[in-house]
């Protein structure tokens, strides 16, 4: 009996060490800011997307009304240390935006939006070419042919043949209202083919991305089909665009996804779920190679925007969480490659801020780009975050802040101290949701 007693509490004692081991890991493994950036002007600015330059910087798209009438589509690549080096704006007399970029291999940049600017007719899908300055090399329009009803681009990748694939949503074609539209076009942007998905109700793509096997992964949203409301879609396409399957996620309420990637034994995609519980709503999912769900898990938060890979195999998260108190937060989780939630990041303001993109750096920190009406020089600005590896016990770290204040001409740049603006944040955010 002696012996059974002494295993019990050698047991006991055990596990009461390791917990205590492992909060404190995990504790220390929680990154600290280490600087943030705001962009913008005296209007409305922002950033919807993010990506690591080969030299350590980073390259940002989104939109700016810097000249005070409509937006335009807004290109700013940075250095290192977040400070901006050059910045482009693409548009015209009405509302232009981009949603999506990546680096090219000839060391340019691809980007995917919409445009009311040109063509003839409504809102169209716009893909757009630089060089690695930010001159552009060439754009394309897509949409109905005399009139658009409503078209739009919201993510793009590199296709193996050079070219590049493209999904959003066209009203323009299709079944329904909205309808997923895919997008194949050559290394010059002219079209190869492109193919619709839906029903009669709204079907958006929100991601895409080439798969091993030389076809398409996409994750968006249908009301068309599932169990109710808005469904999380997972579409796979062949190499031609023609459907391979298609399953959706969710329940009764709305749900969505935005962003999908291709893992080593199948898929992971990111979203928002109304159908669980009320305070639960950023889901991460990963299915098999035939779309069959490995599991699911969903953390404390009201969206997840972006999903990317870290270098342990698990995958960081961007998005928001939203309260009566505070209004709209950037929120950043961590999770392993279970999706098991190591930890969470909430950035508080005075205002409203959104976490629309994440990434993990090659030194190991982590980058979030996104809009804030907490801090900068306009209604809302551009917000760009760099986190760092955890500090020593009982060591402060001082937090860099700047605001960057660009002209009119969106050409120049000078630093100026934060301050606090009214928020329009919810109606950009819809854009994206509804």
């Amino acid at each position: 009996m002696k012996t059974v007693g002494k295993l019990i509490i050698r047991i006991i004692l055990f596990l009461f060490v390791s917990s205590v081991l492992l909060a404190d890991a995990q504790s220390q493994g929680v990154p600290k800011e280490e600087w943030s950036r705001t962009l913008g002007g005296p209007y409305g600015d922002g950033f919807w997307s993010l990506q690591e330059t080969e030299d350590g910087g980073c390259i940002l798209v989104g939109y700016t009304a810097a000249k005070g009438e409509g937006a335009d589509l807004w290109l700013v690549r940075t250095d290192r240390e977040g400070d901006p080096l050059w910045n482009r704006t693409f548009g015209g007399s009405g509302e232009d935006v981009g949603y999506f970029i990546q680096e090219t291999k000839d060391g340019g940049y691809i980007v995917t939006g919409s445009t009311d600017s040109f063509g003839m007719g409504g809102e169209r899908l716009w893909l757009l070419k630089t060089d690695s300055r930010g001159i552009k090399e060439w754009d394309r329009v897509f949409g109905g042919f005399v009139s658009s009803s409503g078209d739009g681009g919201w993510a793009a990748d590199a296709t193996e043949d050079g070219g590049y694939i493209v999904t959003g949503y066209t009203q323009s074609f299709g079944e329904g209202r909205k309808d997923l539209w895919l997008l194949k076009t050559d290394g010059q942007g002219k079209e190869i083919w492109d193919k619709t998905f839906g029903g009669t109700e709204d079907d958006v793509g929100m991601s895409v991305a080439g798969t091993g096997d030389g076809g398409y992964i996409v994750t968006g949203r249908t009301a068309s089909f599932g169990a109710g409301g808005d469904d999380i879609w997972l579409l796979k396409a062949d190499s031609l665009g023609r459907e391979e399957w298609n399953t959706t996620f969710g329940g009764k309420n709305d749900d969505a996804g935005f962003q999908v990637l291709e893992v080593s034994d199948g898929y992971a995609l990111v979203g928002r779920t109304e159908s669980g519980s009320d305070d639960k709503r950023i889901i991460l999912i990963k299915t098999d190679r035939e779309g069959h769900k490995l599991w699911e898990r969903t953390y404390k938060g009201s969206a997840g925007t972006s999903l990317q890979p870290t270098s342990d195999g698990g995958f960081i998260i961007a998005g928001r969480i939203d309260s009566e108190e505070s209004g709209k937060d950037a929120l950043l989780i961590k999770t392993d490659s279970s999706g098991r939630e190591q930890w969470a990041v909430p950035r508080k303001g005075g205002g409203d801020d959104i976490a629309t993109w994440a990434v993990q750096r090659s030194d190991g920190s982590y980058l979030f780009a996104g809009i804030t009406s907490s801090y900068g020089s306009g209604a809302e600005d551009g917000w760009l975050v760099k986190l760092q590896a955890g500090a020593a016990k009982g060591e402060e770290r001082a937090v860099d802040n700047t605001s960057i204040n660009f002209d009119s001409n969106a050409t120049n740049a000078t630093k100026i101290q934060t301050g606090k603006r009214l928020s329009n944040i919810e109606k950009i955010f819809n854009q994206r949701e509804g």
